[in-house]
């Protein structure tokens, strides 16, 4: 990260006093009495409050945009909604409803009452992140994970009817963490979680301290998915030190046509001649013959344009729309891969840029915004090495910026 020079210190101060701001009023639903002390944050930001004996509520921030509005309150279903952050915003009435039912299903649903014992481990690798990257990242209500395994499908899920609580001395924050989704397929080796964090800068014990956690937010910062989102949405990823590339799913069949082709150049002056006067189709059909039986991804050598999987979003204008057919892998220039990853996986060493690749499951796109969030995030699927390096361990907030240093 470049140090910040005195200059840029006034242009900061002046944006600061910018702030956005979203108020309103929390009710029960069917009482539509106003219900004191709800917790309503804005997820992933350091933004949260409780509501006054009124059930009414304020949240500033100091980025426009959208966020996911989360309201949660004991005995009442979760409450999450996105919100456009302005200065003129109307208030909003958020009607909680009781959970009655949902406690019922609940109590009958079965779980693992040595859950933890189990499969606290593979939570803690797979959420938390792995000992190199969690040593000092602590859930300190591990009792309220709850865990169902399904030997039929090889699954095993984890859900708590409480918030997680983290602690992490790394990086200096703690996280209350509403989780709504986590799933391992050991089949295929995937998994998936979610769920809504609200950080809360810890104390520092001196001047020290400050600085090392400061040196360690930049560090995971650089290189990783927000990182990445913020510089496809403000069109800097040469400045920032990324380089994206198409990677093509070849199928079987993909493949026992190339080869055919193949053939018959050797058989056939002209169809050789014609494939000669094309070097990418020649060059195409030569990677596809070195793939591996088992492979079925190539990489193409051009860089893609960012203004190929990049368009304005015409409905929301602080937004834009990240889409793309196959795959694409990110490079990131500006850091080496880490031994702890390169130890878990042989396709990687340790003195080669970071990689990851990104594809879209149901071919639909995702929303992107200014500070790194994205909306239909379960659309986006990725592999390599953010599949190591973002877990809770290594999460920022999303009003995190490089101005904090």
């Amino acid at each position: 990260m470049k140090p910040i020079l005195t200059a840029l210190l006034l242009v900061l101060s002046i944006a600061a006093i910018a702030q956005y701001s979203i108020h309103g009023k929390v009710v029960d639903d069917k009482t539509k009495k106003p219900l004191e002390g709800v917790s309503v944050f804005l997820a992933n930001t350091t933004a949260g409050t409780v509501t006054n004996d009124k059930g009414e509520f304020q949240l500033k921030y100091t980025k426009p945009g959208k966020c996911e509005l989360v309201v949660t309150s004991l005995n009442y279903e979760n409450y999450v909604e996105w919100v456009q952050m302005n200065q003129t915003a109307d208030p909003l009435i958020v009607n909680l409803k009781p959970t009655v039912n949902i406690l019922k299903e609940v109590v009958v649903e079965p779980y693992d009452q040595n859950g933890w014992e189990k499969w606290g481990s593979s939570f803690e690798s797979y959420f938390i992140g792995t000992p190199q990257l969690s040593k000092k990242c602590i859930l300190k209500n591990p009792e309220v994970v709850k865990f169902r395994y399904n030997s039929n499908t090889n699954k095993l899920r984890a859900f708590s009817d409480d918030k997680l609580i983290f602690e992490n001395k790394d990086l200096g924050y703690s996280i209350i963490y509403l989780l709504t989704r986590f799933e391992i397929d050991f089949n295929t080796n995937t998994f998936s979680y979610g769920g809504y964090p609200l950080f809360k800068e810890l104390k520092p014990r001196n001047a020290r301290e400050a600085v090392r956690w400061n040196q360690l937010r930049s560090n995971v910062y650089k290189g990783s998915l927000r990182n990445f989102v913020r510089s496809l949405y403000f069109n800097q990823l040469t400045k920032d030190g990324f380089e994206v590339r198409e990677v093509k799913w070849i199928s079987d069949g993909e493949k026992h046509r190339v080869k055919n082709v193949l053939k018959q150049v050797h058989d056939n002056e002209g169809i050789a001649s014609s494939l000669k006067t094309n070097t990418d189709s020649m060059d195409y059909y030569v990677k596809v013959k070195r793939l591996a039986d088992n492979e079925n991804k190539l990489m193409l050598d051009h860089v893609v344009p960012r203004d190929s999987i990049i368009v304005t979003n015409t409905n929301d204008p602080n937004s834009k729309t990240l889409y793309f057919s196959d795959y694409l892998q990110v490079v990131f220039l500006n850091k080496r891969v880490p031994l702890g990853f390169a130890k878990t996986l042989p396709a990687y060493r340790s003195n080669e840029f970071i990689r990851s690749e990104i594809n879209l499951r149901f071919n639909n796109p995702v929303f992107i915004y200014p500070n790194g969030n994205y909306y239909n995030g379960l659309d986006l699927i990725i592999e390599g090495y953010w599949v190591w390096s973002e877990k809770v361990s290594t999460m920022l907030p999303s009003d995190y910026t490089v101005s904090n240093l």
